[in-house]
């Protein structure tokens, strides 16, 4: 009984947050994007890097100089049959130290994952792209509120 009462009580709490990660408190970022495939070319680099400073900029988020935080995003692709799949990535990261051996470790502090498949790369890509930044973006107003 005891057991039902606690997930009744935790359950509605993950419903209520986007991602298991916290965005509060994140004032500087230090801005990279990533393509890890030939699949896709790398000028778009440029681009999902605007998208990138755009965004945080709208957030009040400092992007200038470096962070020890990156926000990463990465692009690979995977093949499944005969059909390419494209997968994006929005990544945060940061030095932190462990709490029992006060070791400091790299740790992911936010992620957030799209796959596509696709006829029109582009398109879809930034789409994907702008999906990944807009989630970010409401968890980080939700988060800092």
């Amino acid at each position: 009984m005891k057991k039902y009462i606690l997930l009744t009580l935790i359950f509605p709490i993950f419903l209520m947050a986007q991602t298991p990660f916290i965005l509060t408190g994140i004032k500087k970022v230090y801005p990279m994007v990533e393509i890890n495939t030939k699949a896709v070319p790398q000028s778009y680099k440029q681009d999902f890097i605007d998208k990138l400073t755009k965004t945080t900029k709208k957030l009040h988020i400092d992007t200038t100089g470096y962070s020890h935080r990156p926000l990463v995003i990465q692009i690979t692709t995977s093949n499944v049959a005969d059909t390419t799949v494209y997968k994006t990535v929005l990544i945060m990261g940061e030095e932190m130290k462990r709490l029992d051996d006060d070791e400091e470790v790299f740790a992911i502090t936010y992620q957030m994952s799209d796959e596509i498949e696709t006829d029109d790369l582009k398109e879809e890509l930034y789409e994907s792209v702008d999906f990944l930044l807009e989630q970010f973006s409401d968890q980080y107003i939700e988060d800092n509120e």
